[in-house]
């Protein structure tokens, strides 16, 4: 099996000489000293499956070969290595096509595993672009002749219905592809980032520049035909946005704030019932509306039960109690005898007095359970 062909240009031999040692053994690897020399290489030798480019060098800088060899090569994955590692500098990168951005002094691990996650995402689109994709020609054929605005609404009435953050992310990049647009998001949740894009990878720069978004001032960022938006719970880079074209970007710029403003609105909700029904989980309750409210009724009719049998208990002691009464006089007992019945009598009230006390508890009880099952109902809603 052939060798993964490795671009490296730098105006330095030493730093040239490092990046070899590291990558020789396992890929094939061409070098150049300058940056109008690495585009004369890439133009000459299509083989080459990843540019690895200085951005500091004279006459022409790392960002202005890698435009130069994108617009020859556009699929090649161009890594930028500097040793300014500011996020205007790693901003340029992106702008021009970037995939990464790696610091100097080179740290040799981060670089390895690095190339080869690059290598293998390329292999992934190579593969993908070569396979027929006329599935994506179904998404939101429905609304599709009613123009951008229609997919916009379609995406608003859909978000009454999506039920997990990847479904929400699944809705969002039909509005995408309906809109045309080529775009990589993150969600964030209170326990984890989700993070996609439309080839279905996100490079290691794109999810740097996601990350970063997240502390800007500013709700958006414009760079050329890079559209940088940020909500509070939701980032999103649109690397194809029609500047050609003031009125189509106007357009877009207005349903891009509609639509994600949505987003962000849907992803602090789902974030919230999901965490109400882990909550209802966690206490081994079941989330079905129908079955809590069955519940309820269920303790409601023990409830009037508990009720009923407590004011039957109390009108037999109470009659008990008459009929002794009324019976010391129709025996004629003595005195004495008289004294151990009622005794006897009191005793045993007493003891009827401890049952309706246990009694009164179990209500509490029963009452507390229907307080937190109807808190359980309202949250389902």
């Amino acid at each position: 099996m052939d060798k993964h062909r490795i671009l490296i240009v730098d105006d330095s031999p030493s730093e040239l000489r490092i990046l070899m040692e590291l990558l020789k053994n396992k890929y094939a690897i061409v070098v150049a000293t300058s940056g109008e020399q690495a585009v004369d290489m890439v133009k000459d030798d299509p083989a080459i499956e990843l540019a690895m480019l200085d951005v500091m060098m004279p006459n022409m800088n790392g960002y202005e070969a890698c435009e130069q060899i994108l617009e020859h090569s556009p699929n090649l994955p161009v890594v930028f290595v500097s040793g300014n590692d500011s996020t205007e500098e790693v901003l340029k990168g992106f702008e021009v096509g970037g995939v990464d951005y790696l610091t100097k002094p080179i740290d040799t691990n981060v670089v390895v595993r690095k190339v080869e996650v690059i290598l293998n995402e390329r292999n992934k689109i190579v593969e993908l672009q070569s396979e027929n994709k006329n599935t994506s020609e179904m998404v939101m054929s429905v609304i599709a002749s009613a123009g951008h605005l229609g997919t916009v609404l379609g995406f608003l009435r859909a978000g009454l219905k999506i039920k997990s953050h990847e479904g929400l992310l699944g809705a969002l990049f039909d509005v995408f592809d309906g809109l045309n647009i080529d775009a990589c998001v993150q969600l964030r949740t209170p326990k984890k980032a989700f993070n996609q894009a439309t080839n279905g990878s996100l490079t290691p720069l794109e999810q740097d520049l996601l990350s970063r978004s997240s502390d800007m001032k500013g709700r958006f960022l414009e760079r050329g035909a890079r559209y940088i938006v940020n909500f509070e719970t939701v980032s999103v880079i649109i690397k194809n946005m029609p500047t050609d074209d003031s009125m189509a970007l106007g357009d877009l710029r207005d349903n891009l704030m509609m639509i994600l403003e949505d987003t962000n609105a849907l992803n602090i909700r789902l974030a919230q019932s999901l965490e109400t029904k882990s909550n209802a989980s966690s206490y081994g309750l079941i989330e079905d509306k129908d079955t809590l409210l069955d519940i309820a009724a269920t303790l409601d009719m023990a409830a009037n039960l508990q009720e009923s049998q407590k004011k039957e208990v109390m009108n037999l002691v109470e009659d008990m109690s008459i009929e002794f009464e009324q019976c010391f006089f129709k025996l004629g007992l003595l005195e004495q005898q008289e004294g151990e019945l009622t005794e006897l009598v009191s005793k045993q009230s007493i003891a009827f007095s401890k049952h309706i006390e246990q009694s009164l508890e179990m209500e509490d009880a029963l009452f507390a359970i229907q307080k937190q099952i109807r808190k359980l109902v309202n949250k389902v809603d």
